[in-house]
């Protein structure tokens, strides 16, 4: 016993000088919904860089990827209530802490890619963010991960006919739930973790994400062969802090966090640029057969006219809708 003693002692008091180096480090766990090789898993990863770099490894950035600590939803409340300093994740699953987020959902909200960047900085982003802090989150990140391209394992999608007869996983979002409906299409909610094997099992046909995300989930290896490049939606998947941890963090501190924010959405929207066509490419070389619509007119105007009169309230009504639309620059929404 006394040798064993004598042993923990001596192991105690080797450890001892490597305590306070690694007390020095400020360390804040971020979750993140998708694999590392994503759209979110290069964002945070950009983010962690930057933070790590600029405070000379002061503050550091812990990253646990493919929802590691509970799917998105569950991140993000862990961050409302403080518990959790950080996440990425879909906008859709904090439209439940905030409606107004739900904005950013509505189909055909945006046409191209620069209207998407235009809508999430500057003026706009100040916008929804003034929402999101008084849920108690504050957006650091927009993540650009495409549009939600539709997938499905039983046949081309080329028109809006084609929608009919196939189920679709779709977020716990009462907009694009509305959307498939308006489509033709049947969704089902189902959690992003649960998807690849709901796909696998055949318990829903397709499932809708842009070409990085759905390589990084290996969706082939889920019967999803057919993918349609419709235009409905485009995926804004941002990083998170609680406003509660920000608010005990000092000026400088803050500083630190908003501007890896700024760089990690920078880094994310070029990566996007090059990559997703490298992953599409790659794709099509697996098997993954792409079609185009002959009819996407029709589904903007089933947008228009039946999903955001539908869902106007869910989102904050038609002056938050105008709202934001005006701080876009563009016409505002006449129902």
């Amino acid at each position: 016993m006394k040798f064993k003693s004598l042993l923990s002692l001596a192991l105690a008091a080797m450890l001892i000088p490597a305590m306070p180096l690694m007390g020095n480090a400020k360390t804040y766990n971020m979750a993140v919904g998708d694999p590392e090789d994503s759209d979110q898993g290069y964002a945070a990863l950009a983010f962690k860089k930057y933070v790590e770099e600029k405070s000379n490894g002061a503050t550091k950035i812990e990253l646990f990827f493919g929802s590691a600590l509970g799917d998105e939803s569950e991140s993000f409340r862990n961050v409302q209530k403080g518990t959790l300093p950080l996440a990425c994740g879909g906008i859709a699953n904090l439209v439940p802490f905030e409606k107004r987020l739900g904005l950013l959902t509505l189909p055909y909200l945006w046409t191209n890619l620069d209207e998407v960047v235009a809508g999430t900085t500057g003026k706009p982003a100040e916008l929804i963010n003034s929402y999101a802090i008084k849920a108690g989150f504050r957006l650091l990140t927009f993540t650009y991960s495409d549009w939600r391209y539709i997938s499905n394992g039983r046949k081309p999608i080329t028109k809006m006919e084609d929608m009919k007869g196939l189920k679709f996983r779709v977020p716990q979002s009462a907009v694009l739930i509305a959307s498939y409906k308006a489509f033709g299409g049947s969704p089902t909610p189902i959690s992003w973790s649960e998807t690849f094997t709901a796909l696998q099992q055949g318990v829903v046909d397709g499932q809708c994400y842009g070409y990085i995300g759905f390589q990084a989930m290996k969706f082939l290896e889920a019967n999803q062969k057919y993918l349609t490049e419709v235009h409905y939606t485009y995926q804004i998947q941002p990083i998170v802090i609680s406003e509660r941890v920000f608010r005990k963090l000092s000026a400088e501190e803050q500083n630190l966090m908003v501007e890896a924010g700024k760089y990690a959405q920078e880094q994310v929207l070029a990566f996007q640029k090059t990559d997703g066509e490298k992953a599409k490419q790659a794709l099509i070389a697996a098997g993954l057969q792409v079609s185009q619509l002959t009819d996407e007119d029709q589904w903007a105007k089933a947008a228009y006219e039946k999903v955001w009169p539908e869902m106007a309230e869910f989102v904050g009504g038609k002056d938050a809708i105008n709202e934001y639309l005006r701080a876009m620059g563009k016409p505002e929404w006449n129902n």
